[in-house]
C-alpha cells in the first residue's frame, strides 16, 4: 500500500529554468515523512520532535530524476515502506505529474531512529512496525 499526497509545485520550488530544483525534491519528500505521522501513525512530527525527543534523520539516499515538473504542476508523490530494520526505515517515494502520469522522481531513503539529545540509535517499538509494514512494499 502507498500513503499518497498531492502537492503543487510552487515558485520557491522552481530555478531559473522553471523546474523543481533538484534539493526541492528531498525536502518534498521530508514533507511527505511528517504528513504519513500526522495523518497515519498518529503521531505528530513536532511532538515527536519536540516532546518525545526522537527523530529520523537521512543516513542513505539514491535517486533518479527522470522527467521535470514545473513551476504550477501538481506533483502525486507515493510513499512506500521498502524495509524495516530494528532501528531503520527504507523508504521509496515516487513523484508523478498529475497531468499525464509521467513519473518524474523517485528516491530511496533510509532514516534511523534516533534519542535526538545522545543521537544513539533507538529499537522501532512493535506499534510503529506494525504501522510501517502495512506500507510495506511487496514483491
Amino acid at each position: 500500500m502507498a500513503f499518497t499526497s498531492v502537492r503543487k509545485i510552487r515558485f520557491d520550488d522552481v530555478d531559473g529554468a522553471g523546474i523543481v530544483y533538484y534539493p526541492q525534491f528531498f525536502h518534498i519528500c521530508h514533507e511527505v515523512f511528517e504528513d504519513f505521522f500526522d495523518e497515519v501513525a498518529q503521531h505528530s512530527y513536532p511532538e515527536m520532535i519536540v516532546k518525545d525527543r526522537l527523530g529520523f534523520p537521512t543516513v542513505a539516499i539514491q535517486s533518479q530524476f527522470l522527467a521535470p515538473l514545473r513551476y504550477g504542476d501538481l506533483a502525486v508523490v507515493q510513499m512506500r515502506v521498502s524495509a524495516v530494520g530494528k532501528t531503520s526505515l527504507k523508504m521509496k517515494y515516487e513523484f508523478f505529474r498529475k497531468a499525464d502520469g509521467v513519473k518524474c522522481f523517485d528516491a530511496d531513503i533510509t532514516t534511523v531512529l534516533i534519542n535526538l539529545d545522545s543521537h544513539d540509535p533507538i529499537p522501532l517499538d512493535d506499534t510503529m512496525k506494525a504501522i510501517m509494514e502495512n506500507y510495506l512494499v511487496k514483491s
